[in-house]
C-alpha cells in the first residue's frame, strides 16, 4: 500500500468551507486512485522550493518549513515585482500592501503576515514523499533522498542563486534583480529541474491502489499537446486505444471516480437547497421540507447519481458504498433521505432531533463549485474533482516540457 499519514497542522493546507458529507476518505482515495502521488503540486518549482528549503535548512541548522516558506515568498514577490499585471501566484495582496516598506529580509518573508497563511509548500508534503524525493512524513523532519537532492542542486546551482540564498538566510540583503527573479520564480524552471520531474512523473506509483503505471498511462493519453488538455472522453478513448495495453480497468476507475463526484455534488445540492428553505423560514420538519418541489428534485437527482455510482464498474470505496446504500435503501423516503444527508455533515444544517436546525457554518451556505475554485486557485485541494485532478497532472507535466 502507499504511504498514508496525517500531516501535522502546520503542513495541512486549510480547506474552504465545503461540505464533505463524511466522505473525506473516499474523496482522497479516488484522487489518489486516478492521479497517484502528486499531492497538491501544479508546477515544478513547488517541488524545487521545498527541496531547496530542506537542503539549505540542514546546512544552516534552521527549520526547513521556515526556510522553504521564505524562499517561496521571495520567489513569488520577485515574480510579482517584475510582472504585476500578469501575476497569478499567491501573495499579491501582501506584496502590494508592503510595496513601499522594504520588506525583503528572510525573517520578514518567512512570516505569513508578509505573504500568505497557506503556502504552496504545504501542498507538497505528500508529493515529496510519494514521488520519492524525501523520506519522513513531517516536513521539518524530512530528509532528501538522492533524487530530491538532485532537484535541490539543479535549482540552487544556477549562477548566483545558491550564494544569494545562503547569504540571505544568514541575514544579508537579497539582490532583487531580474536575473535573481528568474532564477527563483515559478515560471522559469531549469532544463535539469524539468528533466528530474519528468522522470519521476513517468515512474511507477506502486501504492497498491491500482496499476502502478497509471500516472504514466495518463501522460501518454494527453498526447503531444501541453497547452490544451484533451477532454476527458478523449483521454479515456486514448487510454483504451493504447497499443499493447489493456487499460480498461483504469478507464473504469476514472468513470467510477466521476460518478462518485456527481453523487457527492448532488448530496451537497440537497444541503444547499434545504438551507435556502430554512433561511426563508420554512417549517423545519423534514417531512414538510421534503415536499418542496426544488428539494424533491434535488433528492431525486441524488438517487439517480447514487444509482449511477452503483452501476459503475470501477473500484468502490467503503465509505462511498455506505453512503450510496443509505440513499438507495427502499425504506428511505424523501424525509429519511434528507435527514441522512444532513447528518453526514452538520456544519451548515443539523437534525439533532425532529427538526432541521442551522449549523454553526450556516452563514457560509452559499453554494460554491469545487471545480471552479480549484481551477482558479490551482492548489490541488483534496476536495477538487476528478477532472481537476487530471488537469493538475496535465499542467504539471506541461511545466516539465
Amino acid at each position: 500500500m502507499g504511504n498514508w499519514f496525517i500531516p501535522a497542522l502546520e503542513e495541512f493546507q486549510s480547506e474552504r468551507a465545503l461540505l464533505h458529507l463524511g466522505l473525506n476518505s473516499a474523496t482522497r482515495y479516488y484522487r489518489e486512485l486516478i492521479v497517484p502521488g502528486i499531492g497538491g503540486v501544479w508546477f515544478v518549482r513547488q517541488l524545487s522550493w521545498s527541496a531547496a528549503g530542506i537542503a539549505l535548512a540542514k546546512e544552516l541548522a534552521l527549520k526547513p518549513a521556515k526556510v522553504a516558506n521564505a524562499i517561496e515568498a521571495l520567489a513569488c514577490k520577485l515574480e510579482w515585482r517584475y510582472g504585476k499585471e500578469n501575476y497569478t501566484r499567491r501573495g499579491k495582496r501582501a506584496f502590494a500592501r508592503d510595496e513601499d516598506n522594504g520588506i525583503w529580509s528572510f525573517n520578514d518573508l518567512s512570516d505569513k503576515t508578509h505573504y500568505v497563511q497557506v503556502t504552496y509548500r504545504q501542498s507538497t508534503v505528500r508529493a515529496l514523499l510519494n514521488l520519492k524525493l524525501t523520506n519522513g512524513t513531517r516536513f521539518n523532519t524530512m530528509e532528501l533522498m538522492q533524487t530530491g537532492q538532485e532537484l535541490a542542486d539543479a535549482f540552487l546551482d544556477q549562477i548566483k542563486i545558491r550564494k544569494a540564498l545562503y547569504d540571505w538566510l544568514n541575514g544579508s540583503d537579497i539582490s532583487t534583480t531580474y536575473a535573481i527573479a528568474k532564477g527563483l520564480g515559478s515560471c522559469w524552471p531549469t532544463p535539469k529541474e524539468k528533466e528530474i520531474v519528468r522522470d519521476i512523473l513517468r515512474a511507477d506509483a506502486p501504492d497498491g491502489l491500482g496499476d502502478s503505471h497509471r500516472r504514466h498511462s495518463l501522460i501518454e493519453a494527453f498526447g503531444r499537446n501541453t497547452a490544451n488538455m484533451p477532454g476527458l472522453d478523449d483521454i479515456k478513448k486514448n487510454l483504451l486505444q493504447s497499443p499493447g495495453q489493456n487499460l480498461r480497468e483504469q478507464v473504469d476507475n476514472i468513470n467510477t471516480a466521476l460518478a462518485f463526484d456527481a453523487m457527492l455534488e448532488c448530496g451537497r445540492k440537497v444541503i444547499y437547497t434545504c438551507a435556502n428553505l430554512i433561511a426563508e423560514k420554512a417549517p423545519p420538519l423534514p417531512a414538510k421540507l421534503a415536499q418542496d418541489r426544488n428539494l424533491s428534485k434535488a433528492l431525486d437527482a441524488l438517487r439517480k447519481a447514487a444509482s449511477n455510482f452503483r452501476q459503475a464498474a470501477g473500484k468502490k470505496h467503503a465509505a462511498a458504498l455506505r453512503f450510496m446504500e443509505a440513499i438507495l435503501s427502499p425504506s428511505a423516503n424523501n424525509a429519511e433521505c434528507l435527514k441522512f444527508v444532513i447528518r453526514q455533515d452538520t456544519n451548515i444544517l443539523d437534525v439533532p432531533g425532529e427538526k432541521v436546525l442551522e449549523g454553526h457554518l450556516f452563514d457560509r451556505r452559499k453554494e460554491s463549485s469545487a471545480e471552479e475554485n480549484a481551477a482558479q486557485e490551482k492548489v490541488g485541494a483534496e476536495e477538487s474533482s476528478t477532472g481537476t485532478k487530471i488537469r493538475q497532472l496535465f499542467e504539471l507535466w506541461g511545466d516539465c516540457q
